[in-house]
Order: C-alpha cells, then sequence, then structure tokens
C-alpha cells in the first residue's frame, strides 16, 4: 500500500482512538474491610474498617497530568443512631502499582453532624466525615514536574493507592446502619476560559483531588482540574450532589455517578458463646427497597429503601415485616417462647415496620434467650402494601439459625421488592436500529472504500 493511501489511513484512526482515550486520573474505591465478620458487631463493640481509594487512570506512574492532588477522602454515615465513626485521626497508607509501601501518617477529621448526602435524601440530616491530607508535601504547594518526586509526597500517582483506616462503634442499641466512603469533590467554580493555572489561585479550602493537566487540542497550557468522579454530595443551587465532565470544570447533577464504596454494619445484642455457660443471640435482617428496574435484586447504589423513622417521627410509612416459626404462621417468639427481644423491638415482638430502625428501608430482628446447642428455624413474610406489586417473593425462608460459638447466628441479605403495577397499555416507541449504527457503518464503509482505492492502485 502506498505512503498517500496509508497516511490517510492512519489519521483516521488515531483521530478515532484520540477520541476515546483519556489519561486523566479516574478514582476507584474497593469493598471495605473490616476486622469482624461480616461486619455483625455487639452492642458496645467496634472494629477497625480499612478503605482503599485507588487512582485507576491508564497512565505511566510518572505521569504528572494523571496524578491526583490534595487527596480529600469523605464517608457519609446515614444512620449516626447505631454506630459512629471514632473522630480520633484515621491512619493512612499510599502503596505503589506493585503493593509496595511508599508513605504513611495520620490525618484529623472534619465531622458534620447536620450535612446532606443525596443520593439517600435531600431533607434526612447524616453526620459527614472529611479526611484532607493537604499539600503535596510541607514544601511543595505543587506536584508539576516529576522531577520532584519523593516517596513521602502526600500524591495518588496512576496506579497508586491509598488505604484509609478508622474505626467505628456502636451505640448500644440494636440496628443497622451503611456508611457510603467516596473521594470528595471541590465545590469551587471555574467558567470555560478561566480555568486556573495557579494553584494558589484556588482558595485553599476548595483544593479538593485536583490535577495539572492540559485540555485535550491543541492548547498546551497547564491547568488545575477536579477530579471527574469525585463527588460534592450536595449544591443547593442544583438540588443535588454534583460530579464532574472530564477535563473539566462543569459541573454534573448526579446522585450515583461517583466513584464509591459502601460498607452495612450491624449491631446485635451482646453475647459470649466462648463463656462456661454461654448466652447465644440472633441477628435476622434486610431492607425493604424501591425495585425501580423490576428485576427482583436490590442495587443498593441505585435503588431506595422504603420507609424511614427518625426522631421519632416517620419520615416515609414503613412496611410491616413479621418473622415466624418453622409452620410459616406462628410467630417466632409464640412458636419459641424462650426467644425474647431487647428494646425496643420487645414493644411488638416478631413484628416490625421497614426502616423502624433509623436506616431507610432496614428491618432487624435481634433475638436474644436461644438455648444452647438448639437449632432454630425462622420465615420471614413481607405484607405487600395496597396499590404495589412484589418483585420478590413475599416469604423469605427457611432461615436455620443454631445457639452454638460455630452457628450461624446471623441471617442478612434478607430483602423484600416492592414497585407500583405497569399500567394497561401504553405507548410503542419504536426503535430505528439502523439510525443508531448509521455512524458506524459509515466510518467502516469510508475505511473499505480507501482500502478498495489502494488495492486499486496496486493493480494499476
Amino acid at each position: 500500500m502506498s505512503k498517500k493511501v496509508f497516511l490517510p489511513i492512519l489519521i483516521i484512526f488515531s483521530a478515532f482512538l484520540l477520541s476515546t482515550v483519556n489519561a486523566a486520573p479516574s478514582g476507584t474505591i474497593d469493598q471495605p474491610v473490616g476486622t469482624v465478620a461480616d461486619n455483625v458487631l455487639v452492642l458496645g463493640g467496634g472494629e477497625e474498617v480499612t478503605v482503599a481509594f485507588r487512582n485507576s487512570a491508564g497512565a505511566t506512574v510518572d505521569d504528572v497530568a494523571s496524578t491526583i492532588q490534595y487527596i480529600t477522602l469523605a464517608a457519609a454515615n446515614l444512620n449516626p443512631t447505631r454506630t459512629i465513626i471514632d473522630t480520633a485521626d484515621a491512619s493512612w497508607k499510599i502503596y505503589k502499582p506493585d503493593d509496595l509501601l511508599r508513605a504513611s501518617g495520620t490525618v484529623p477529621v472534619l465531622l458534620e453532624t447536620n450535612a446532606i448526602y443525596s443520593p439517600y435524601s435531600t431533607s434526612q440530616t447524616i453526620y459527614m466525615y472529611t479526611w484532607s491530607l493537604g499539600k503535596p508535601s510541607a514544601t511543595l504547594e505543587a506536584y508539576t514536574s516529576s522531577s520532584q518526586f519523593s516517596d513521602d509526597l502526600k500524591i495518588l500517582r496512576p496506579g497508586e493507592t491509598i488505604k484509609l483506616t478508622i474505626k467505628v462503634k456502636c451505640q448500644n442499641i440494636v440496628g443497622d446502619t451503611r456508611i457510603w466512603f467516596f473521594f470528595r469533590a471541590t465545590e469551587a467554580e471555574y467558567p470555560s476560559g478561566s480555568y486556573p493555572t495557579d494553584i494558589a489561585s484556588i482558595p485553599s479550602e476548595e483544593r479538593v483531588n485536583l490535577y495539572y493537566s492540559k485540555l485535550p487540542g491543541p492548547d498546551q497550557t497547564r491547568y488545575w482540574l477536579p477530579l471527574h468522579n469525585s463527588y460534592d454530595p450536595y449544591d443547593q443551587d442544583i438540588g443535588t450532589g454534583h460530579n464532574f465532565d472530564q477535563n473539566s470544570w462543569v459541573r454534573g447533577a448526579t446522585t450515583h455517578a461517583f466513584a464509591k464504596g459502601g460498607k452495612l454494619i450491624h449491631q446485635k445484642p451482646e453475647e459470649d458463646p466462648q463463656d462456661p455457660e454461654p448466652t447465644f443471640t440472633f441477628h435476622i435482617c434486610g431492607e425493604k427497597f424501591e425495585d425501580s428496574n423490576r428485576e427482583g435484586l436490590y442495587n443498593v447504589e441505585v435503588e431506595h429503601g422504603i420507609g424511614l423513622l427518625s426522631g421519632g417521627s416517620w419520615i416515609e410509612p414503613g412496611v410491616t415485616v413479621i418473622l415466624l416459626g418453622p409452620d410459616m404462621k406462628t410467630r417466632a417468639t409464640e412458636y419459641y417462647p424462650e426467644l425474647k427481644y431487647p428494646p425496643p423491638e420487645d414493644e411488638h415482638p416478631d413484628i416490625l415496620q421497614s426502616g423502624e430502625n433509623g436506616l431507610r428501608g432496614s428491618y432487624c430482628f435481634n433475638l436474644i434467650g436461644a438455648s444452647k446447642g438448639k437449632t432454630y428455624t425462622f420465615y420471614i413474610k413481607e405484607e405487600v402494601p395496597v396499590g404495589r406489586e412484589a418483585t420478590t417473593k413475599t416469604m423469605i425462608g427457611p432461615i436455620t439459625l443454631i445457639a452454638s460459638s460455630d452457628g450461624p447466628r446471623e441471617s442478612i441479605n434478607n430483602h423484600f421488592g416492592n414497585i407500583a403495577p405497569k399500567p394497561v397499555g401504553g405507548v410503542y416507541m419504536p426503535v430505528n436500529k439502523l439510525k443508531m449504527l448509521m455512524p458506524y457503518l459509515a466510518f467502516m464503509g469510508l475505511i473499505s472504500t480507501i482500502v478498495l482505492i489502494a488495492i486499486k492502485r496496486r493493480d494499476n
């Protein structure tokens, strides 16, 4: 093939690849890991939790333009009535792409006790925790050249991971809480054409998960830009939270398009299975959720729980859930009279409203008094609200728990889904598949034409 023909093909493919490849930093967060099995804590207990935040940019580790600076990590505690995060300094460790430890230290926490986390609610307040590592080092305001690098810098280069370790503590009342971890987003705003080139021009409190890079295109100027999938949990002017467009200060209103990792923490009554006269407690829980896609599976990142009791008032009505014995009709504590409930569940044994423990949609049966060595069988029944239809089974079971050190003594993730009935009829919206494929067909047609011309010229 002649150079005259090869060159246009190379240009076309290069343009196509450049339109899809982006070396800007991107955040990912692993599932938080706790020191207690299945995250089931006893009242008054606690555990250490480690969360890995990673820069997943597809670039070499020395690429300054893909490096996250002014690392700022956050956690939204949706139900602080049950569990809180210790406000003592947290520890952090930064690992290279080969998992070798590069730097470590401690960082104080900023606690907001009246915060809004839009993916959960724009009216119900939660506890928000923020850990800001600050500038790269005591003597370096901005990392703008790879020649400045040293192992002690508090930056996150491509492929590197920062692990944050915190402590969570129970609030001495049974129930569940969920904590979401994410990269906090800056609230600074800059219009197109006025992006900052000097870190000093950004207010110090708004230097949050930034990177230093040129924009796509011929302009070689390097600007300070925000991490695109960082998250500001609530902007009053847009009525929700925001992320950012890639390589831009343009905010995107969203409740789910950002990097996050969640942890559900359970609180159950105290027990001592190893004591010479052991005591055993059971914990059975799940969530009642709005099954928006009708698939019968709970997608906790985008689907909401149904029901919330807060401050003694129902913010949203709950759904009735009943714990039954093995005959699927007798209430559990009537079938097993030795079993009892701790406060506040003792007020209405075996019957719960979803969300009554302070976490939207959550329900938790906590049983005490189980007889050593005895096997117990339970079923959970949901009463489907009027005007709704179930997308999951309305009876879950059998659930088998054993009062022994080996157990099991907990059963979690027993979820019930509901949705409004589908309307009868509807509007048929045909999809023009040819129209959808047209850009790709045109591109392939162009390539085919160029190849045919090349072949014809070669044959001549």
